[in-house]
């Protein structure tokens, strides 16, 4: 299962196999407003809308070394797929992230995590890019911290 193709001239990717059901690991991924409960890099989170499972959900974002952000759900298929845009951060301007499940057997999930983005500022954007922002998101690792923390 995947989310529809994503805009953004710039790609990060990464999946990792985790050895819980898929729904077990759905029961972390859609409580959205609380990403900070079970990511690192995310020190403060919080539902900006009263709608907490569907598109339309929105959260604010505190990222240690980034800055905040606020994220709004455009696409939501249940136990399944969710894609969000994000709001321009740096040299980030137009955002977006899918996750997505994939069902191995009964007790192993494939985690997907897709984030497109362009950039701002030019030629400053790019420099900042190069040697700044791309290494702080790939060193992000969202997806391998997901279920560690929250069975912990």
């Amino acid at each position: 299962m995947r989310a529809k193709q994503l805009s953004g001239e710039h790609k990060v990717a990464t999946a990792i196999v985790i050895n819980t059901p898929s729904t077990a690991v759905w029961d972390v991924l859609k409580n959205f407003g609380n990403v900070s409960d079970w990511t690192p890099t995310v020190t403060r989170s919080y539902y900006l809308s009263d709608k907490v499972t569907e598109i339309g959900t929105a959260r604010h974002c505190e990222i240690q070394g980034f800055g905040e952000i606020q994220e709004y759900v455009t696409e939501w298929q249940e136990g399944k797929v969710f894609v969000y845009s994000l709001t321009s951060l740096g040299p980030l301007g137009t955002s977006n992230s899918s996750w997505w499940l994939s069902c191995i057997d009964e007790k192993m999930t494939k985690l997907g995590v897709t984030l497109r983005y362009d950039l701002r500022y030019g030629l400053l954007g790019r420099v900042l890019h190069k040697l700044v922002m791309r290494k702080k998101l790939e060193q992000a690792q969202y997806v391998e911290n997901i279920y560690q923390n929250k069975s912990s």
